[in-house]
């Protein structure tokens, strides 16, 4: 039977974009297996997506699973055995990499379900379908039915050459308008308990080679914005500075963001903002509390007295967009507590202040201590925490009105004069 591939991404909004399918698609499409992309989001209505996907007459399809896609994913698998019972259906992401067999158990529609990174093992199951003559228990990171059961293979290895994953944008027409995410690496330093990246151990880079070119592509073609997903951008500070004064020195109109650990922003660093033509640059900094037991309970070794001026010298240099972000609901952080975290955050005077709620992800350090600090969570993505043992649902309440005042006041930029 001829079989045509098909991989869904739901974003959460329609300015967004998925990166995942396009790293899969262009890694299969290099070894002559041919897959069309579709993208829809959260907002769209489930018949208008299940019409989508069956207008594609793909036989194959996969989905891409995050904590604010999963339930609308299930609900699309389900009804497409009935429409299409014939269809195979894969899922992969970080919101079924952790309990796959459970869900499969839970979703009879579900046939497949790549582990965590996807590129070699959604490329190596694409060949099972294709030649049977493949044993699928030799597919690493790859969880599966076998007649009534439902089997899980040994763990796959992280891509440690990550230049053999080729570029995932040629085609901008498609994304006018849209937010498009690049990365430079792989993983994190750091063990932050509340994070997926603390699950793997070290970092992985792609050659700086390989990202100059990607960046002269962005900038050649008058790309917006790129908002890099490297968890920590400057965690190699001398890579990171080489990549900053590459991006200055090409020039053009494009605007990176880049996610930065405060503790790593050196003397050089600032030069080098210093330097940089205003909003060239975007920078987001993870400061989440600023309680020491909180931090020393999420593994987190940034305190405030360390990083705070850092911080302030990086906003005096006035040249883009800063962003910091705060986490309620972390272990041993009551009302108290976070209001003096957000007390100290905000004395900094960023340009946007984020107010977060701890989301308990599967497989990260915090929900599989979630009993230990008394935390409880919604059953439902994104497991979001609804009380702790220092903060009571009502605390969490006063919060969301917090958050929302926040929103409407400091962050839309309309009220700097009424609240200073």
């Amino acid at each position: 039977m001829y079989n045509k591939y098909s991989l869904v991404g739901i974003n959460t909004k329609y300015v967004h974009s998925n990166l995942a399918i396009r790293y899969i698609k262009k890694y299969c499409d290099k070894k002559n297996i041919i897959i069309s992309n579709i993208e829809y989001s959260i907002n769209d209505n489930i018949d208008k997506i299940l019409k989508g996907i069956r207008k594609e007459k793909s036989n194959v399809l996969g989905f891409s699973c995050y904590i604010w896609n999963i339930e609308l994913i299930l609900k699309i698998c389900n009804s497409l055995k009935k429409i299409l019972p014939s269809s195979t259906i894969i899922l992969g992401g970080p919101e079924v990499s952790y309990d796959s067999e459970k869900i499969m158990r839970e979703n009879p529609s579900i046939d497949f379900i790549v582990c965590e990174e996807g590129e070699k093992t959604f490329y190596k199951l694409i060949k099972y379908l294709e030649d049977k003559t493949i044993d699928i228990q030799s597919i690493e990171g790859l969880s599966y039915r076998l007649g009534d059961e439902i089997k899980s293979n040994k763990k796959r290895e992280p891509i440690r050459n990550l230049d053999i994953i080729p570029f995932p944008y040629r085609n901008l027409k498609e994304l006018k308008n849209k937010i498009i995410y690049y990365e430079t690496s792989r993983g994190c330093p750091f063990e932050c308990q509340y994070c997926l990246s603390s699950i793997e151990k070290g970092v992985r880079y792609f050659s700086l080679e390989r990202v100059y070119e990607d960046i002269d592509f962005f900038i050649d073609n008058n790309v917006k914005q790129v908002k890099l997903v490297d968890r920590t951008f400057n965690c190699h500070q001398e890579r990171c500075i080489r990549i900053m004064d590459y991006i200055i020195k090409k020039g053009g109109n494009t605007n990176f963001h880049l996610e930065i650990s405060s503790k790593l922003i050196s003397s050089e660093f600032l030069s080098l903002v210093e330097k940089a033509p205003r909003r060239l640059f975007q920078f987001e900094i993870g400061i989440q509390t600023t309680n020491p037991h909180t931090l020393k309970a999420i593994k987190r070794k940034e305190p405030f007295e360390d990083i705070k001026e850092n911080i302030s010298k990086l906003l005096d240099l006035n040249v883009g967009h800063i962003h910091l972000d705060l986490i309620a609901g972390l272990p041993y952080e009551d009302l108290d507590s976070f209001k003096n975290s957000f007390d100290q955050a905000y004395s900094l005077q960023p340009d946007m202040l984020q107010l977060g709620f701890l989301k308990l992800l599967k497989g990260s350090g915090l929900r599989k201590k979630a009993a230990k600090y008394g935390i409880r969570y919604h059953s439902h993505s994104p497991y979001e925490v609804i009380s702790t043992n220092d903060l009571s649902y009502n605390d969490i309440i006063t919060l969301k009105g917090v958050e929302d005042l926040l929103e409407k006041y400091y962050n839309s930029g309309r009220f700097k004069k009424s609240l200073s």
